[in-house]
């Protein structure tokens, strides 16, 4: 995504699925330290140890997710069946916007970020979306990430990701809207799909009030 072209979060409208639970992303430091006595008293007396590593790993990952304008950030809990077994599968949220330029074809900047990726080397599958309104950008990959320095996790050199990304235009090219999805439940992955897109037929860019500028608003 090309950088020179992102500036301020405009506000949006989106519908979020049931079963996802918000993150706020305002003070982290509030929000360590009252989940942090709740996570201990609820694991099993051997991963105590690990909460605070968890805690850093979190909090780093949420700060991050504020200063790249994300506007959500849920996480989520679904049940899903596999060989007739049917199991919990967590999965992790986002929503972010952008401000992208001029005025323009959203096709124009569809195919844009097509080419960004295409630059970058992205490996996954690709597809434009047709919509009523305007065309949505879909990409989908798995991706092996380092094995997080946890004792009581499982041992291994990395583990799976499977994730989603759908990248919406506003109708006349000046904004983006980005739904991110990913799950470590790489069979589960898959069944997000048609979600993920009614996610993204639903955004909306409202006209913020005159008085508001061009300041981010929560969703």
């Amino acid at each position: 995504m090309p950088n020179d072209k992102l500036r301020s979060a405009p506000t949006i409208g989106i519908e979020i699925p049931h079963g996802y639970n918000e993150i706020p992303l305002g003070d982290l430091d509030a929000l360590m330290q009252r989940v942090g006595p709740v996570i201990t008293d609820s694991v099993p007396g051997q991963m105590r140890s690990d909460v605070p590593n968890v805690l850093g790993a979190l909090h780093f990952m949420l700060a991050t997710l504020a200063a790249n304008n994300a506007l959500y950030s849920g996480i989520g809990l679904h049940r899903t069946a596999e060989s007739d077994i049917e199991r919990i599968a967590v999965s992790w949220l986002t929503v972010s916007s952008f401000d992208y330029g001029e005025e323009r074809n959203p096709r124009l900047v569809l195919s844009e970020l097509i080419q960004t990726k295409a630059a970058a080397n992205s490996q996954g599958k690709l597809a434009v979306v047709e919509t009523p309104t305007v065309p949505i950008l879909y990409f989908e990959w798995t991706r092996k990430h380092v094995a997080p320095d946890i004792l009581s996790y499982p041992a291994a050199d990395s583990t799976e990701v499977f994730q989603i990304e759908a990248t919406v235009p506003s109708r006349d090219g000046t904004a983006i809207a980005v739904v991110e999805f990913s799950t470590a439940d790489t069979e589960a992955g898959p069944q997000y799909r048609g979600m993920i897109l009614d996610m993204a037929a639903s955004v909306t860019f409202p006209e913020p009030p005159p008085d508001m500028g061009s300041s981010s608003l929560a969703l």
